[in-house]
């Protein structure tokens, strides 16, 4: 029984040490892409990239329209998480599963968002949340990586 126990415990270990997955797509050249998977690895995610010039075709399949668009688009749990959106945000998702939501955005690249430091400059963004139809809701404004306003 001790025995049966240790090698449960050696099989479960290593699936909570991987943490949470995130395929992150993006064009070949995008710099800041690989910063802000940087900054999920340090968050306990395993990161990989999917660097092609058909970064595109996932943005039209989640139909992340245009102006919540960024430089990439991660996959998490089956939600898209466009540009350099924080950490509480993606959170926030994963915990609530919001009905008809597909994902979550940071559009544009802000200046100061998770990836795109540029020493102490920041800006305030949206984050906005990502309906099924296409519609989006802005879900809070923050600063750096530190949500200043929660608006849902």
């Amino acid at each position: 029984m001790k025995n049966q126990k240790l090698l449960l415990l050696s099989l479960l270990t290593p699936l909570y040490l991987l943490g949470k997955e995130v395929e992150i797509y993006s064009s070949p050249f995008c710099g800041c892409c690989i910063k802000w998977g940087d900054y999920l690895q340090n968050n306990g995610y395993q990161v990989t990239h999917n660097k092609n010039d058909d970064f595109m075709a996932i943005k039209e399949k989640y139909k992340i329209a245009p102006q919540n668009q960024s430089c990439h688009t991660g996959v998490i749990e089956g939600y898209a998480v466009e540009g350099h959106v924080p950490l509480s945000a993606i959170d926030w998702l994963l915990e609530n599963k919001p009905k008809d939501v597909v994902g979550i955005s940071t559009p544009g690249m802000p200046i100061g968002s998770p990836g795109m430091e540029q020493g102490s400059t920041q800006e305030e963004y949206p984050v906005v949340l990502l309906y099924k139809n296409g519609d989006s809701k802005t879900f809070g404004i923050y600063k750096g990586d530190k949500l200043l306003q929660k608006l849902f």
